[in-house]
């Protein structure tokens, strides 16, 4: 009988503004679920002291180390939810604000050892291998933190697909969604994850954004045919329905 194994992937938790119900729920799925692999999507942190736009709030500036420690923190918690799991984190936008900062402001510690984010979140003490391009091909997908956001969901993952000309998941939209295509070569699936962060940060002034929370969860088989099965997972007012199973904060 051929062996499946099980692959989970946590989009974006924007520490220190992640929903912490929403993140408690993706917590006990993954006790739940039991994954032989954990792949966080990227924008684990925000950073938003590092932005580059203008007009920041002054109160949320000056606390890198304070979300470091925190998102340190969280990614243990993750690690101990599933201790004989691979996991993966994948560079996102959010994550690549401190090597733009570095570069744009103060090159010559740019190499300087210690002030790249692994070594900030200790992920070698996690065992969590940072994946600093954004993305990786996993046994057959394409996974990334994604640089295309569109006007509705499914719509990104449309785009995304038709870019890369494979089968693949990613963040970055805070959206849920999944889109199918067939041509010559066969067909193709891209989902959009989801996200555990704060529906209702601050800067969106009152307005109701079209983000989902959620994440995305998949069997596979570790084989030359590469075989494969990824799902959304919507977190639905802090439960999920799993087969038949209500998994709650």
């Amino acid at each position: 009988m051929r062996r499946y194994k099980k692959i989970a992937f946590i989009p974006d938790i924007h520490v220190p503004y992640q929903d912490d119900k929403a993140v408690s729920v993706a917590r006990q799925f993954i006790r739940h679920y039991k994954p032989n692999t954990v792949i966080f999507l990227g924008d684990v942190l925000d950073m938003y002291g590092l932005a580059r736009f203008d007009n920041k709030d002054p109160k949320r500036i000056g606390h890198l180390n304070e979300e470091i420690e925190q998102a340190f923190y969280l990614l243990r918690d993750f690690r101990e939810d599933a201790p004989n799991a691979d996991f993966f984190f994948i560079q996102g936008n959010h994550e690549y604000r401190l090597k733009k900062y570095i570069r744009n402001n103060a090159p010559e510690l740019h190499n300087l050892p210690g002030l790249d984010l692994a070594t900030m979140l200790n992920l070698d003490h996690l065992q969590i291998e940072y994946v600093e391009s954004g993305r990786m091909e996993y046994n057959g997908i394409l996974v990334k933190h994604g640089d295309k956001v569109r006007a509705r969901s499914g719509y990104t993952a449309t785009g995304e697909l038709e870019s890369v000309g494979l089968s693949g998941i990613s963040g970055h939209t805070h959206r849920l969604g999944q889109i199918y295509k067939t041509n010559r070569s066969g067909m193709f699936t891209w989902i959009e994850a989801g996200c555990l962060c704060d529906m209702q940060p601050e800067w969106v002034e009152g307005r109701v954004m079209d983000w989902q929370h959620g994440l995305a969860y998949g069997t596979y088989t570790p084989d030359k045919d590469k075989r494969f099965e990824i799902h959304t997972l919507p977190i639905i007012n802090n439960k999920i329905l799993f087969e038949g199973v209500e998994i709650k904060a």
